[in-house]
């Protein structure tokens, strides 16, 4: 089967091709080992010039679209997509990558498959009614759509789309694996016998303030906990002595910080874009097999039914008891399988081959 992704170059704060991060490069690379032809081109906004590279047995083109490209952009795209003449086209990422997938596979007359992986239409950038309604379009006429979240799965089967199917954001086991505090500690020059509460992701107005509240909070009680952070800062102010922020880190060095820590965290505010979204990093937490705190916002408390102690309001309050809870009572749930990189891909291999 060959199969053609069109997809965004930067996404999620990483670079597809040097990072080799999330669904968008762990989806075509699990795709290859059931021995299907997988070419996936990304659209560039940063570089006029084009990359190639094989990774893992994926092919990986650029499209460049910054200001003097984006003329071109779509017929580099449609020439790309007939060359590598698919049996099934899949776009992910942005609702305009969607429709302009739904496009070219009618022109070429191949199932249509749109990834859904955030609700697009909650962004900044989204907020035009037109662009709403375009998203709604490419959902209703794609013949499969994958969610990345149980809440978003819902939202298509109610009214969009009944050929929907739950497509989750996995995790790499052989980088997140059970690992000695200790060392874990000690590779990333973190104080040994205190306890530390972390979180790694975009810190945001919505992911990031309330968990530095519950610190500040629990602070009172233990003076000595720390708080441990990574990721891109926008709008946040990061400047109490007691946080460690290790600004935005390598993924290989992630799975170290959340081994090096007691608690972890999803401190998700409760808005549109939060409620329907598929964190991915509670796969990882979960596959480093450490005790995790999660704002009661998408499908959060499913997830934990076996931890209840992990979910909280997202309220500092509520957090803060939380994270204390945790502290001294851990209560872990266990990993489940079907979030392994391997287990998502055979899951998507199934669907598009009845598909074709």
């Amino acid at each position: 089967m060959n199969i053609y992704f069109l997809c965004k170059r930067y996404y999620t704060n990483k670079d597809l091709i040097d990072d080799r991060f999330g669904r968008l490069y762990h989806l075509p690379v699990q795709l290859v080992t059931d021995g299907n032809h997988v070419l996936v081109d990304a659209i560039d906004y940063r570089n006029n010039t084009e990359i190639s590279v094989n990774e893992a047995g994926v092919s990986f083109h650029t499209i460049p679209a910054t200001a003097r490209k984006i003329p071109r952009f779509l017929l580099n795209a449609y020439r790309s997509a007939c060359i590598a003449k698919p049996d099934v086209l899949v776009a992910s990422g942005d609702i305009y990558i969607g429709y302009v997938g739904l496009w070219i596979a009618r022109r070429l007359g191949v199932p249509f498959v749109y990834d859904v992986y955030d609700y697009y239409p909650s962004f900044r950038i989204n907020r035009f009614k037109v662009l709403a309604w375009l998203f709604d379009h490419t959902i209703k006429n794609a013949d499969l759509v994958l969610c990345a979240s149980q809440p978003l799965l819902q939202k298509v089967l109610n009214g969009l789309n009944q050929n929907a199917l739950l497509i989750e954001n996995g995790v790499n086991t052989n980088l997140f694996d059970k690992g000695d505090d200790l060392l874990a500690r000690q590779a990333m020059k973190l104080i040994a016998d205190i306890p530390l509460v972390g979180y790694f992701g975009s810190i945001t107005p919505s992911r990031g303030p309330l968990l530095i509240e519950a610190c500040r909070k629990i602070r009172l009680a233990q003076p000595n906990l720390r708080l441990v952070l990574a990721g891109r800062v926008t709008d946040i102010c990061l400047d109490e002595p007691w946080i460690d922020y290790f600004g935005e880190l390598e993924q290989s060095d992630i799975p170290k910080l959340i081994q090096a820590c007691d608690v972890v965290c999803v401190p998700y505010a409760d808005d549109t874009f939060n409620s329907m979204s598929g964190a991915c990093k509670i796969a990882e937490y979960l596959s480093c097999g450490k005790s995790v705190v999660a704002t009661r916002v998408s499908n959060h408390e499913s997830i934990f039914k076996d931890a209840p102690s992990s979910v909280c309001d997202p309220d500092p309050n509520d957090m803060a008891r939380a994270i204390l809870l945790q502290l001294q009572n851990p209560q872990i749930a266990l990993f489940p399988e079907e979030l392994a990189w391997q287990s998502i891909g055979q899951k998507l291999y199934e669907a598009l081959t009845k598909l074709v």
